[in-house]
């Protein structure tokens, strides 16, 4: 893998690109690809009057891409008003959404993610969208578009929303760190216990203890699965479900990440990560100011980082290690859907099929929202340029090896539901020091999973 040397000046920073990709998107004639509503084979008429509405979790940097898209996409519906409902607070938004579909006032659109549209579809809350996929199919659907993330939006053989990104996981790596200590940037040859050693030294390097560490690895269920397949273990799986909480590869897996924290001290508790962000959390900044010299993190997060570390050190990604049962990397990603009471769905329908799959519009998205969109036509758009970091270590980290080793959790209806009443209770005690029996802890989430299975 190719080591990059610093970043050169002056840097291209996300915050610039944002700027100037708006900009340019501003200035161009988008082609309409719009289709035909559900119940016919014409357009919705131009002249539609009335409130569209749309909510989602999504902060005022994320918006911007798709207040571009809504932007120019309802200046074919001028006597329509749109606005959209973000940055809800992530538990509170599939409250919210769950709420206002109940009550008859859902959005016309709805932001979904994989974690969640089992559920959402189960309770009947979501528009299958078959019809409209028949009648008005978008380009390159569904062939061109990344499988994981069409059948992740799929419940019972039907399609409930339609997917609009494809996020990998990998490893961030504060070069000038490892240098010091003189430790290799791992690569695909590396074992977790080659990750751990590697973490060992860089953590003495630093001198500090208790306030920077040599590796910070993922314990939210989403992510942590990856280093669960590796070791050979897994959440549930089968029809009906079977829980695998304490098998001996799930085990093994959660005591590499108890240990790494409280045995040999080389990985930071959640808490402590929040204490050296200011109570934010924000792993991003955690890794920018010099807290962690080997940080996992998803694709999109290097405009992010770069923008951060403004030069102070030079950096680069790198793969996640190999454990006992072999490559894992963990992959996810969000949709569009349309949620049951929608006063506008053939609306709702033109704006997905514009927004994800428009020639034109993908590259916007890919490159405003430093992501790797759902159709695979426009990877090479999601990649930094050189400026940002090495595009080829980049491509290899996440696209590469995110297609071939990519993973997430079997994520049934209460997944959700379970990810906090069950996994969160029981498994910050674990990170918390509260109690230190792996065993012990994930006995009793496999006990207190299985009536959410029934359910």
């Amino acid at each position: 893998m190719t080591i990059p040397g610093k970043l050169s000046s002056p840097q291209l920073s996300r915050r610039r690109l944002l700027t100037g990709t708006a900009a340019a998107a501003g200035g161009l004639a988008l082609p309409w690809l719009t289709g035909c509503t559900k119940d016919s084979s014409k357009n919705v008429a131009a002249s539609t009057t009335g409130q569209w509405k749309a909510m989602t979790w999504e902060g005022k940097d994320e918006m911007k891409k798709w207040n571009l898209h809504l932007g120019n996409f309802f200046k074919k519906y001028p006597d329509m008003k749109w606005s959209v409902d973000f940055g809800i607070d992530w538990e509170q938004y599939w409250t919210k959404l769950q709420t206002s579909v109940a009550a008859d006032a859902a959005p016309d659109m709805c932001w979904m993610h994989d974690t969640r549209l089992s559920l959402f579809a189960s309770q009947g809350l979501l528009q299958p969208l078959d019809e409209y996929l028949t009648k008005a199919t978008p380009e390159g659907w569904p062939d061109e578009f990344y499988r994981s993330q069409v059948d992740s939006f799929r419940y019972q053989d039907k399609q409930y929303a339609f997917p609009y990104d494809w996020a990998a996981g990998g490893l961030y790596i504060n070069l000038d760190w490892l240098e010091k200590a003189g430790v290799q940037v791992p690569d695909e040859s590396w074992t977790y216990d080659d990750l751990l050693e590697a973490a060992k030294k860089l953590t003495a390097k630093a001198g500090t203890p208790g306030k920077q560490w040599g590796l910070s690895l993922p314990t939210d269920s989403y992510f942590s699965y990856a280093t669960v397949k590796a070791f050979g273990g897994e959440f549930v799986s089968g029809d009906p479900l079977e829980m695998h909480y304490t098998d001996p590869g799930t085990i093994a897996a959660y005591q590499y990440l108890y240990d790494a924290i409280w045995t040999h001290k080389v990985m930071p508790s959640n808490s402590q990560i929040t204490a050296a962000t200011g109570g934010s959390g924000d792993t991003s900044a955690f890794f920018s100011s010099g807290k962690v010299a080997m940080l996992h993190s998803l694709n999109d997060a290097a405009f992010v980082m770069e923008d951060l570390i403004k030069g102070r050190f030079r950096w680069t990604v790198a793969p996640m290690p190999t454990g006992p049962a072999g490559r894992f990397q963990g992959v996810g990603g969000s949709a569009f859907a349309i949620p049951k009471g929608s006063r506008h769905p053939d609306v709702t329908y033109e704006f997905i099929k514009y927004a994800l799959s428009d020639p034109k519009s993908l590259p916007v998205t890919a490159k405003m929202g430093s992501m790797f969109v759902s159709n695979t036509k426009y990877w090479k758009d999601g990649v930094p340029s050189k400026d940002v970091l090495d595009p080829t270590a980049y491509k290899h980290t996440f696209y590469d090896l995110g297609k071939s080793a990519g993973t997430h959790p079997r994520y049934f209806p209460n997944y959700g539901r379970w990810d906090s009443s069950v996994y969160t209770k029981n498994m910050d005690n674990l990170w918390a020091n509260k109690e230190s029996d792996v065993a012990k802890v994930l006995g009793q989430i496999q006990t207190e999973t299985q009536p959410l299975l029934q359910a």
